[in-house]
């Protein structure tokens, strides 16, 4: 009961690590925003600019757009899931789930400075979706490739014994992570447009 215990609040602990690392990114990201000189700003706002006018008419491969997001948020869970192999991995976990944070907190920031109030509700419709999916899904991969780390630095008789069922545990971790990946994919391509071709005729007058 007592191991129970202990466990339990140890990943409490990773998970609040993990949350708090992700709002300390949104934070940065945010105060970043802030801080940048105007020729990055007037770039930034030309492009975006050129964004909201193309897009609600443009024709896309969904396809396209499904292989590019398993890409990048494949890439960003598989790499974390891997640094969980080792102990020196794990300021690099928490690395990713900071720069996760910062983009976020940069880019409602940005958008809220440039756009107004229809900025940042582009920014809530375009990312929640499948925000609700993915956030979620990395602070819980990253407490998992933590604890995995931390586990496997304690090279004792008693891990030794439980080797196997460690990384059979790790592996279904991974099975998860893909299965995040694919439901992200497919909420970022299916759904998020609609609600981003509802909010872009106000973007830009």
């Amino acid at each position: 009961m007592r191991n129970r215990h202990r466990n339990f609040s140890k990943r409490d602990m990773l998970y609040g690590i993990n949350i708090l690392v992700l709002l300390v990114g949104i934070c940065v990201g945010a105060i970043f925003a802030n801080y940048m000189n105007s020729i990055q700003n007037e770039e930034l706002v030309q492009y975006l600019n050129e964004f909201f006018i193309r897009f609600p008419g443009e024709n896309f491969s969904r396809f396209a757009v499904l292989q590019q997001s398993f890409w990048s948020h494949g890439k960003t869970i598989g790499i974390m899931w891997a640094l969980g192999l080792g102990i020196i991995g794990i300021p690099f976990i928490l690395l990713a789930v900071f720069i996760k944070g910062f983009s976020y907190g940069f880019t409602s920031a940005f958008l809220f400075i440039h756009y107004g109030w229809n900025g940042f509700l582009f920014s809530i419709l375009s990312c929640l979706p499948q925000s609700i999916v993915l956030i979620p899904g990395i602070v819980f991969i990253s407490a998992a490739s933590i604890n995995f780390a931390l586990s496997n630095y304690k090279n004792n008789q008693k891990f030794a014994k439980e080797r196997r069922g460690k990384w059979i545990d790790y592996g279904l971790v991974f099975l998860i992570g893909v299965l995040i990946v694919m439901m992200t994919g497919l909420i970022e391509t299916f759904i998020s447009p609609v609600f981003m071709k509802m909010i872009m005729p106000g973007m830009i007058g």
